[in-house]
């Protein structure tokens, strides 16, 4: 079995951490990572309850268009994966290039984040059965301010998760049942 390098981490799993750790603002809240490849790229943790995080990152492309937009970012999931649910949230994290007066200005961080059940029924409803070659299904996200619509198949509309990191501290602090507890 594969381990992971634990001294070159992900970027987007380190930049990822650092975002969640800003946003929940709990200091009972920890971030762990696996040693091992298991589908799970982050664990999130308060108490005995603990939720597991996917991270998919990608850059803005600007140049290339895409069915009548200005740019997109691209981002890969495995459908076997995301069928098996071991994760409870998919983040997809963008590198968006902030434009300025006269030039490209440094980079802004965009997150989506989204319950693994609410992510297949969206895929579901935009009709995405058809999953490529591989059994990959593959996302296009358009940022336009506070808009953020997936083009690739039908249009979906994904703002409704665009820095949703209250979806993290509510499953941390809920007592349903689909909030695996800790077993020590």
């Amino acid at each position: 079995m594969p381990i992971r390098n634990l001294w070159s981490l992900e970027s987007g799993e380190v930049v990822t951490t650092e975002a969640i750790l800003d946003n929940i603002r709990d200091k009972d809240v920890q971030v762990y990572f696996p040693l091992h490849d298991i589908g799970t790229d982050l664990l999130v943790v308060k108490g005995k309850k603990h939720v597991s995080i996917q991270v998919k990152e990608s850059r803005y492309f600007t140049k290339r268009v895409l069915k009548g937009t200005r740019g997109h970012s691209w981002h890969q999931v495995h459908k076997k994966k995301l069928e098996k649910e071991n994760v409870d949230f998919y983040i997809f994290l963008t590198y968006y290039q902030k434009e300025g007066e006269h030039s490209p200005s440094p980079f802004e961080n965009k997150f989506i984040i989204i319950q693994t059940s609410n992510l297949q029924k969206l895929i579901k409803k935009a009709k995405k059965k058809k999953s490529g070659k591989r059994g990959i299904f593959r996302f296009y996200f358009n940022f336009e301010g506070e808009k953020v619509v997936e083009k690739r198949d039908m249009p979906t509309d994904y703002s409704n998760y665009l820095n949703r990191w209250d979806l993290i501290k509510e499953a941390l602090d809920s007592k349903n049942k689909k909030i695996v507890e800790s077993k020590l």
